[in-house]
């Protein structure tokens, strides 16, 4: 069972940056997928910044011809975290960290409102595991495993996200995979956040999962697939996210990035940089801090 919870919560983690999705967002109901690619470059080193979406249904539809050609000619690929076993044991070992000793004497029930405690009992209905399993987490992790565990019911998979796809791409073909960060760090970060914020997060998502109806078209993958920003844009800010979760979540970790790549320019090469597509929106998008730094930033796609 810890196993499985670590694995819920560090998917959970940027899947967080994302609009709710629905099954139906299937290919049928699909324009020519677009999305939104940018680059930065100089005379030898080429880096397209691409922003993700980690979990998908089955058959949506993700590939336009300029990121299958990106795809093909990228040196590298380089994403928030990597999928493998020493990762997974760092994250599992920052979940332990975070739960034992069990650091709630309150059920997860009363750290809602009572207004909130219906939609929390919907909640956890959808998922495999009893509530006395989510009394034991901390505020901010009951909210992550709650996400995911509705992703799932709701038929959307990890294994159909963009980063898992081309994961297996790159690693068929033997080219580099990298890590923009430790995924096990951020999860510690998360733990650091006021319980007060932690209880937004956790109504924030069980109003996103009341506001999800099942088999209904899901308008956020469809405007991401066509590369419409502009309700990320209008998303993922601080208003929206509250103060303490968008500086974890978001402005720390892309200050952080915008360093890595601003040091990636120096060495030779064509990248490909995946990241969630809520860290290229917003007033603190990769987009902006690297213009603010002096880089050249273009939409390409």
């Amino acid at each position: 069972m810890r196993k499985r919870m670590a694995l819920c919560a560090i998917l959970a983690l940027p899947a967080l940056l994302l609009a709710p999705a629905s099954e139906a967002a299937t290919s049928a109901r699909q324009s020519d997928p677009h999305p939104a690619i940018w680059k930065i470059s100089d005379a030898d080193t080429t880096i397209y910044l691409f922003g993700t979406t980690h979990a998908l249904p089955k058959g949506f539809r993700r590939q336009s011809p300029g990121l299958k050609q990106i795809v093909a000619q990228a040196d590298e690929l380089v994403l928030e975290t990597v999928d493998s076993p020493e990762a997974n044991k760092k994250t599992e070992g920052a979940v332990d960290d975070t739960i034992n000793p069990v650091v709630h004497d309150r059920p997860i029930a009363a750290r809602v409102p009572e207004d909130k405690r219906a939609a929390l009992k919907r909640a956890i209905a959808r998922t495999d595991f009893p509530e006395k399993f989510y009394d034991a987490m901390p505020t901010w992790m009951a909210s992550l495993v709650l996400a995911v565990e509705d992703m799932g019911k709701d038929g959307l998979s990890h294994d159909n996200g963009v980063e898992a796809v081309l994961q297996k791409a790159f690693a068929r073909a033997g080219r580099p995979i990298l890590a923009v960060e430790d995924g096990s760090a951020v999860l510690r970060q998360m733990h650091g956040l006021s319980e007060v914020a932690q209880r937004k997060m956790l109504e924030d998502t069980l109003a996103d999962m009341d506001a999800t109806e099942p088999n209904t078209p899901n308008d956020s993958d469809r405007a991401w697939a066509s590369g419409d920003v502009s309700q990320l844009d209008a998303d993922f800010t601080e208003e929206k996210l509250g103060a303490e979760l968008y500086n974890v979540l978001v402005r720390q970790r892309n200050i952080a990035w915008t360093h890595w790549l601003t040091r990636r320019m120096a060495k030779p090469g064509t990248v490909l940089f995946a990241v969630g597509a809520g860290h290229l929106a917003g007033p603190d998008s990769l987009q902006h801090l690297l213009s603010g730094s002096g880089i050249a930033v273009s939409r390409v796609d």
